[in-house]
């Protein structure tokens, strides 16, 4: 992923709540897709759903401190409604869910993570929304960032686990190949850390999911702006055990069906992000490193 988050006070008391759980589907009666999950998962009555509540449109938690809502939270509940199943979101830190899905800790994840190469060794997408990275800049500063090659000797906030990352890792490599000066990357624990450093000038810029990154700025009362398009085009994915393949081909059903019959374009219309739909729920469908 790769991932960047409004400052907001409920997000980061749900932060402090690591054991946090919240149901966002209740069971339907009408699950045509149930049959379709594994035994065990069908007797236990609910998905165990791995994510790291903090980072708005997506997910964060509502004002009782318990409730997730977002845009995962909303397509969480159709995708429940058409397994039959609760689907139970768990706050962790970011860099810790796919461990936690190697160590079967959870059913399931979702928590905006970009679906690529290197992250299908460990773990299996189904890919729902389109995103692609993006930098974002105090509003004063918004002509200065506008390329990864305008990062070359910037100081640069990441957030750890996350693609960005690498993506400037990339570029400082390019940047010392033009003979011009590295990035100074920093990177950080938390997605709330990395704002809070760019919004107090520790940072020149911070690299980010684009659709985060726009929700973050719309929501900084004018300190922040995304400078630029996204620099890269990629797909987040609801990220799945590895071998876990009925599970993987029954979340893939449901998310199809309600991207076929209107819900999922709903709800991306709901946080304005309409423009980021994709139209197939395709397994795997990542091609970036």
């Amino acid at each position: 992923m790769s991932r960047v988050s409004v400052i907001l006070k409920r997000s980061l008391i749900g932060l402090m709540a690591a054991s946090t759980v919240a149901v966002v589907a209740a069971r339907a009666d009408d699950a045509p897709f149930k049959h379709l999950l594994p035994d065990a998962i069908q007797s236990q009555g609910f998905l165990s759903v791995a994510s790291e509540i903090q980072y708005p449109p997506f997910e964060t938690f509502a004002e009782d401190n318990k409730t997730v809502v977002g845009i995962d939270a909303d397509i969480a509940a159709a995708i429940g409604k058409e397994l039959g199943v609760e689907l139970r979101f768990v706050s962790t830190s970011f860099d810790a869910i796919i461990p936690g899905l190697v160590a079967k800790r959870y059913d399931m994840a979702m928590s905006a993570m970009t679906d690529n190469k290197t992250r299908q060794q460990q773990v299996d997408f189904v890919d729902y929304f389109g995103s692609g990275g993006g930098i974002m800049a105090r509003t004063a500063d918004k002509d200065k960032y506008v390329t990864l090659d305008d990062l070359c000797g910037v100081t640069v906030g990441l957030a750890k686990g996350t693609t960005e990352v690498n993506d400037a890792e990339q570029q400082s490599a390019k940047c010392q190949k033009q003979g011009k000066p590295a990035i100074d990357s920093q990177v950080f624990a938390r997605q709330d850390q990395m704002i809070l450093a760019l919004q107090s000038g520790r940072v020149n810029v911070v690299m980010a999911d684009a659709p985060n990154a726009a929700a973050t700025a719309q929501n900084s009362k004018g300190q922040l702006v995304l400078t630029g398009p996204a620099y890269t085009k990629s797909v987040f994915g609801i990220v799945i055990p590895k071998g876990s393949d009925q599970l993987a081909k029954a979340i893939q059903a449901a998310v199809q069906k309600i991207m076929d019959d209107g819900t999922y374009l709903e709800i991306l219309k709901k946080y304005g992000q309409e423009n980021n739909a994709i139209t197939t729920a395709t397994i795997n469908g990542g091609v970036t490193d």
